[in-house]
């Protein structure tokens, strides 16, 4: 099995503070038809809202991968195919394999450069094989991360719907103007980099 990791949100971590809004039921989130309208024309659907009564919050995200769920599983859970695509990952190293495979636990290390200091944390990966991952806050400079990963094969068998859903909060204060410009650019960076990715290796793989 290849070194696994699952992005907890890897966004900038400042801006994790920010992602409110939507059910607590992680994984529980049903795409409207206008969403995977979105997704079919190749967008990237992002629902999240900025608020100032709660620290921290919730955000949801989707994209439809031209690949099967098996090839996105891997991708997203390859700690060296990781840092080719996500936003500002510097480092991910796995620190704990179950006996069984079936969960690690995780190190992160993200930098944003001159505008931000470094961050580092730690979570728990589950895995169900190529249908869902789990993850959950261990330690670091969250004060909590939690949330799912879903891979649904679309109604054609000729792709999959990748929904992420968490619930993150900083440990301290992070300016809203940060949070904002990295909703905006990182989240929608990370689903479209982990698209690319994926689709390269189907790609690879016919040609082959």
């Amino acid at each position: 099995m290849s070194t696994r990791f699952v992005p907890g949100l890897l966004l900038c971590t400042f801006a994790q503070a920010v992602l409110a809004g939507g059910s607590s039921a992680y994984g529980a989130w049903r795409l409207s038809d206008a969403n995977r309208a979105g997704l079919g024309r190749g967008e990237i659907v992002v629902e999240a809202e900025v608020t100032r009564d709660k620290p921290g919050g919730e955000v949801r995200a989707a994209v439809e991968i031209a690949a099967s769920p098996e090839v996105v599983f891997r991708i997203l859970t390859d700690c060296s195919k990781a840092l080719e695509f996500v936003p500002h990952l510097k480092s991910c190293r796995v620190l704990e394999t179950g006996p069984d495979a079936t969960w690690q636990i995780v190190e992160h290390q993200v930098d944003h450069g001159w505008f931000a200091p470094k961050a580092r944390y730690v979570f728990r990966a589950e895995y169900e094989d190529f249908r869902r991952i789990r993850f959950s806050h261990v330690s670091g400079d969250l004060r909590e991360n939690q949330g799912t990963w879903e891979f649904t094969p679309s109604e054609s068998g000729e792709s999959t719907i990748v929904t992420y859903n968490a619930r993150v909060v900083p440990r301290n204060y992070v300016p809203r103007w940060l949070m904002r410009a990295a909703l905006r650019s990182d989240l929608p960076a990370l689903l479209k980099g982990l698209r690319s990715a994926c689709e390269s290796e189907m790609q690879a793989a016919h040609r082959g």
